[in-house]
């Protein structure tokens, strides 16, 4: 009997043939269009996308906080919509580059803390019912956690055996 292939895969070219149920993909792409749409206008929903990196009551914190976002918003909100674009680019494709599975990385990671927030999500949370309201959103979560785990598997099977590249530190 022979093992089911990976969803994700490296192939010898570099490239990374990509097996996800064409409905799968289409979510991916409509969740990544969504996501982008809320990064501009909804923080609450995008709070752990862009946590603060000055927790306090004060106004010297909030003045570090606002000299932080000047600093950095810009550049993390352009490359968490790179992420999403290329990822919607590149859903429905049979192989991607090594940099659009890292883009996919990215995106997914983005569209699960949106949609975390959003759930408000810990690790105490257990599905809701199929009735709960919530529950789609919920299963679109887990689906972005199955998405998640076969690119980092992915990405690890390029790893020696130890679990450390050649030449790490």
């Amino acid at each position: 009997m022979s093992r089911p292939r990976e969803p994700i895969s490296r192939r010898s070219d570099g490239r990374y043939d990509v097996r996800i149920d064409p409905g799968v993909q289409a979510v991916l792409a409509a969740v990544a269009t969504q996501v982008a749409g809320l990064l501009e206008h909804d923080r609450a929903s995008t709070a752990r996308v862009f946590p603060p990196a000055y927790v306090g009551q004060d106004d010297e914190t909030a003045a570090h906080e606002r000299s932080y976002r000047e600093l950095v918003d810009t550049a993390l909100r352009s490359h968490h919509h790179q992420a999403l674009d290329l990822l919607v680019a590149t859903a429905e494709h049979d192989t991607i580059s090594a940099e659009e599975l890292g883009a996919w990385l990215s995106a997914v990671e983005t569209m699960r803390l949106t949609l975390g927030t959003r759930l408000d999500v810990s690790e105490e949370l257990e599905a809701p019912h199929p009735s709960d309201p919530t529950a789609p959103e919920f299963a679109v979560y887990e689906l972005l956690g199955a998405v998640q785990t076969a690119i980092v598997d992915a990405l690890a099977a390029e790893l020696p055996d130890d679990g450390r590249p050649e030449g790490s530190l």
